[in-house]
């Protein structure tokens, strides 16, 4: 698997070579089309796909106070593109320099020059250059004086709603974790390792995993059903799982607790994916721990039987959330 950082850095192509270019925020269904239709023309003209993506994203560089929170981090989607069919990818620094780069020299300098691109595919809202000021339809101009053959592909919409990582965010923020799977094409997923909580959860007869992720985006508070994954070799495990902060316990900082149905052990320090199917609840205050005790019961019979309508729930690489085929 290689990583670049650096357009000048970039090995000469020793075959043609397609190129994609987009931020790629949660590499949703749109995202996953268009790379797949690079990759498809890469293997058409036997060449090579390179996907060039940024570091950080371009809004997050140009208006660190107004960019929204990452639905994936860096080093996730660098392995995910992969897993899609990159051959290469270029992870650029974006910093003032790049972001201050005219469009024309854009197109001869990185794509031509550096990057070798003989086609490059983009989505019809992509921009490029300084202020942002070049457009699909400039790339198609400038590219053909390179020669470059340039292919801009239409917005996806799934079920009537266009696909973008601002509709995965607003889905996630409201608790709607089938709405977002739906533009991803595979359940929400985070990351991170098991740490020792306040073993609450285990005085009460409901044990949890306490997972400290990164993630920069957690669905709205509230109980889910979910998948947990420690080994991509390995089925997931089911589970029902709490996103908020225990309010009845009194104040306390947003966490996520996974209770898996049928298992344990010791967790603490592994590495685990979390993926969210179907919020059942939002998160409540309740008078006592019995009632809350008896909530939590009811919550895991209905976390089984969401599993027992779903027996087969869809395979993910914990380590990237990309849909796997079971023979993978």
């Amino acid at each position: 698997m290689e990583f670049f950082s650096d357009y000048r850095m970039f090995p000469k192509p020793s075959s043609p070579r397609v190129v994609t270019i987009g931020s790629f925020d949660g590499l949703h269904r749109g995202h996953q089309f268009l790379v797949g239709r690079a990759r498809d023309l890469a293997r058409s003209v036997g060449g090579e796909l390179c996907v060039l993506t940024f570091e950080p994203h371009p809004a997050r560089a140009l208006a660190p106070d107004l960019s929204p929170p990452l639905l994936m981090p860096p080093r996730r989607k660098v392995r995910a593109l992969y897993a899609l069919g990159a051959d290469r990818v270029l992870q650029q620094a974006f910093g003032k320099e790049f972001a201050a780069m005219e469009a024309a020299a854009f197109v001869s300098s990185v794509l031509r020059e550096h990057l070798g691109a003989g086609w490059v595919v983009v989505g019809d809202d992509f921009t490029f250059g300084r202020d942002r000021a070049g457009r699909a339809e400039d790339l198609n101009r400038l590219g053909a004086r390179a020669g470059l053959s340039v292919e801009i592909v239409p917005r996806l919409a799934v079920e009537g709603i266009g696909v973008s990582s601002t509709a995965v965010r607003s889905f996630l923020l409201q608790g709607n974790v089938g709405g977002a799977q739906l533009l991803l094409g595979r359940p929400y997923a985070i990351e991170g390792p098991v740490v020792t909580g306040f073993g609450r959860g285990r005085k009460i007869g409901f044990p949890t995993l306490n997972i400290a992720t990164s993630a920069e985006l957690l669905p709205a508070p509230g109980v889910y059903v979910c998948s947990v994954w420690d080994d991509s070799r390995r089925p997931a495990l089911s589970a029902v799982a709490n996103v908020g902060t225990s309010p009845t316990f009194g104040p306390g900082k947003l966490r996520v607790e996974a209770h898996l149905l049928g298992a344990s052990g010791d967790w603490v320090g592994r590495s685990v994916a979390l993926a969210f199917w179907e919020r059942l609840r939002p998160e409540q205050v309740f008078g006592n721990v019995k009632a809350l005790i008896s909530q939590i019961g009811r919550d895991v019979e209905r976390a089984r039987a969401w599993f027992a309508d779903h027996p087969q729930p869809v395979m993910l690489d914990p380590r990237d959330g990309i849909e796997l085929s079971p023979s993978e």
